[in-house]
């Protein structure tokens, strides 16, 4: 089996494991992960002939009886597509360099991911509008980030501590609609409005749902399994510069270990990691070990913190943020001058000045065009830093 392309990363390993159960699967009842032909619908395999004919093709089941992706190389050219079961073309993307990315997505990943790698991006090439996927690493987390046609972040997934070359958490699926959901994970937002959901499989070809959706004015992001269990939550931030507090209730393996090996016999009781500028900065874990309470903290590479404080804000400090809001007139010119080329038609829904410990920091606006709300970011001049859709 050959790597995956642009590794949506359902990873090698997964062809390797999955062809070995070829056997034990049922065609009406496909397990996720790559398979051999055989397991995929005709209609797919005709769509994917037709549409790239003599290509090398590897298929993999995204979800039972319902979408299917194909990893696929035409004179030297990686492609990789997903199909629904009748055969109809959801999304294809083709691998692009760094250099091809729009400016904009190379200064958001400058700005936000400071000292980056860069492992694969992909261009989408089926329907409107274009977007974009770039993983990227950064210490040992890799991050599978979508951007759209302005080079403004829609959303972000986090892979796993250690994992190399984006394996096993490529984004499979960048966009789902409420229906395409199994009905388990309707079901665990029932109560918000649904905005958007990005699809993926692990390494080990098990499906998580990354969700966004609104509730009582407030934007969550969820993790939720294919069973409609919610493995983590937060509010997303709608300036990006406060602490906040995700709860979780998958552990990290180090902090597994760590707890395995000295807090013999513990039961999860809660647990958080904190972000500050959407990076976790440390992570809270309270235990009961028989009729005890433990509580432990844990900094970014889960090294255990002694006195690590009553709650997730005391250790460490963070910086203090202050805004102001300002007119129209007030943003610089250089901004308005990006907005106007970026965002053809768009109107001033709010605008501040950001300072960070008593300095001015950068100048943070938000806006709308047509049905779609976004925050840009620019410095102080008005060069921009950063956008993210809302």
């Amino acid at each position: 089996m050959k790597k995956p392309l642009l590794t949506f990363a359902i990873v090698a390993s997964i062809g390797l494991a999955s062809c070995s159960k070829e056997d034990a699967l049922n065609p009406t009842t496909d397990a996720t992960g790559f398979v051999s032909q055989n397991f995929i619908p005709t209609a797919v395999k005709t769509t994917v002939s037709t549409t790239y004919p003599s290509a090398q093709v590897d298929y993999y089941v995204l979800q039972s009886n319902s979408l299917y992706g194909a990893n696929i190389v035409v004179n030297n050219t990686e492609s990789q597509v997903v199909l629904n079961k009748t055969g109809e073309i959801k999304e294809a993307f083709t691998r692009i360099t760094e250099a091809e990315l729009p400016a904009a997505i190379t200064t958001y990943l400058k700005e936000k991911h400071t000292g980056y790698t860069f492992i694969h991006a992909g261009k989408k090439t089926s329907g409107t509008p274009v977007t974009y996927r770039v993983e990227i690493k950064v210490d040992t987390t890799v991050y599978s980030i979508l951007f759209d046609e302005t080079g403004a972040m829609i959303s972000t997934i986090e892979g796993k501590k250690g994992e190399k070359g984006g394996k096993g958490m490529g984004a499979a699926v960048s966009h789902l609609a409420l229906t395409e959901l199994p009905a388990a994970v309707q079901a665990a937002i029932t109560g918000y409005t649904f905005k958007n959901a990005v699809l993926r499989l692990d390494g080990n070809g098990v499906a998580t749902y990354h969700i966004h959706a609104e509730k009582d004015g407030k934007v969550w992001d969820f993790k939720i399994d294919a069973t409609g269990k919610i493995l983590s939550s937060k509010e997303e931030s709608k300036d990006d510069i406060k602490i906040t507090k995700t709860e979780i209730t998958t552990l990290p393996q180090a902090i597994i270990d760590y707890l395995n090996k000295n807090a013999v016999g513990w039961t999860l009781k809660n647990a958080f990691s904190v972000q500050k500028d959407n990076v976790a900065i440390h992570y809270h874990v309270v235990v009961t070990v028989g009729a005890n309470s433990q509580a432990y903290m844990f900094d970014k590479d889960f090294n255990v913190v002694a006195n690590p404080g009553k709650g997730p804000k005391d250790n460490p400090n963070p910086a203090n943020f202050t805004l102001t809001a300002i007119t129209k007139d007030q943003i610089p010119a250089a901004a308005i001058s990006y907005l106007d080329k970026t965002y053809a038609g768009w109107t001033l829904s709010k605008a501040v000045s950001v300072s960070k410990d008593g300095a001015a920091y950068e100048i943070e606006v938000i806006i709308t065009v047509a049905d779609k709300k976004y925050k840009v970011e620019f410095d102080l001049s008005g060069n921009f830093k950063s956008a993210h859709k809302l």
